[in-house]
């Protein structure tokens, strides 16, 4: 808070008086000051910043207040009392902006893994690797035909990725087609193998 003293130095500053080709318009928080300026008593007064010489050249952070004020696109100079109230509402803004990511950030999000969803229908760990197809609760020996004394093979192996449609072993050779080939969509044009290219022959 400033002094009695320097209040009545700033006003004083700010007194646009005749023979002044300068005079005080306000200052900022951090200690920069503004002014009004002409060359000479005939011209139109222009807007001058002068920057406070104990901050860096680098680090001068003029507010968007006195942004507009020396861009003419505010009449009035702003007040000390405005740009308090304009930091107030920027650290209340940082606050809800930090209470609404922990919010997010609670709450379960459709881009995690669907590891239990995979766990309830029986499709795998749901980390990508190779798992057991099956409903939950089928044990390993029921769903590879062991089970019940016929031959068949366990889809549970082979190297991680492998598509369990391609699975259809030795042992199933005498049951008929691969359902998994007859269930895959076909297009218009799986089947079709171009022809091999053929020069033309050479006119003479």
């Amino acid at each position: 808070m400033s002094s009695p003293f320097q209040t009545v130095w700033q006003k004083w500053k700010s007194l646009k008086l005749p023979w002044r080709r300068r005079w005080l318009a306000g200052a900022d928080l951090a200690g920069n000051k503004y002014y009004y300026f002409r060359p000479h008593a005939s011209a139109k007064p222009r807007r001058i910043l002068q920057q406070n010489p104990l901050i860096p050249y680098s680090d001068i952070n003029i507010p968007v207040q006195w942004h507009q004020w020396l861009r003419h696109t505010r009449p009035t100079a702003p007040t000390i009392q405005e740009l308090q109230s304009d930091e107030t509402r920027k650290e209340q803004l940082k606050q809800l902006a930090a209470a609404a990511d922990r919010r997010w950030a609670s709450k379960p999000s459709v881009l995690d893994k669907p590891r239990r969803r995979n766990q309830e229908v029986g499709v795998g760990d749901g980390e990508g690797g190779v798992g057991v197809v099956g409903r939950k609760g089928e044990s390993t020996e029921a769903m590879d035909g062991k089970g019940d004394g016929g031959e068949g093979q366990r889809l549970d192996k082979g190297v991680k990725g492998e598509d369990v449609r391609d699975s259809w072993g030795e042992g199933q050779k005498g049951r008929g087609e691969n359902p998994w080939v007859k269930a895959r969509p076909r297009g218009a044009g799986e089947g079709y193998q171009p022809e091999s290219w053929q020069p033309p022959g050479l006119e003479r």
